[in-house]
C-alpha cells in the first residue's frame, strides 16, 4: 500500500469564518475553565497576567487583541479587560 496524500483547497472567506468560529468556542472554553474566577480585570491585573507594561497593553489593545469595558461615573472612569481574552491571548501566543 501506497503512502499517499490529500490536498483540499477552502476558499479563503470559508477558512476566515471557520477560524473566527474556532475562536469564539476557545473563548467560551475558557469562561468556562476560569469561572469562579473575576470575569473582568483591571489593567494592572492583565499587565501582571501578560508580564508587560502599560504602554505594550495599550498597543494590544489599540491593535484589537483585546477589547475594553468602560465603566463610568461621575467621578470616575474605569476600564476593564475580559480575563478570557487575555487567556485566549496567551494560550494561542505561546
Amino acid at each position: 500500500m501506497e503512502n499517499s496524500i490529500a490536498v483540499i483547497t477552502v476558499p479563503l472567506t470559508e477558512w476566515q469564518e471557520l477560524k473566527a468560529e474556532m475562536g469564539i468556542i476557545a473563548k467560551s472554553l475558557l469562561d468556562l475553565k476560569n469561572k469562579g474566577q473575576k470575569e473582568f480585570l483591571s489593567p494592572k491585573e492583565a499587565m501582571e497576567m501578560l508580564k508587560c507594561g502599560r504602554t505594550t497593553l495599550q498597543s494590544y489593545i489599540d491593535k484589537g487583541f483585546f477589547n475594553i469595558t468602560k465603566m463610568s461615573s461621575k467621578k470616575y472612569s474605569k476600564v476593564l479587560i475580559r480575563r478570557a481574552d487575555i487567556d485566549y491571548f496567551i494560550e494561542t501566543r505561546a
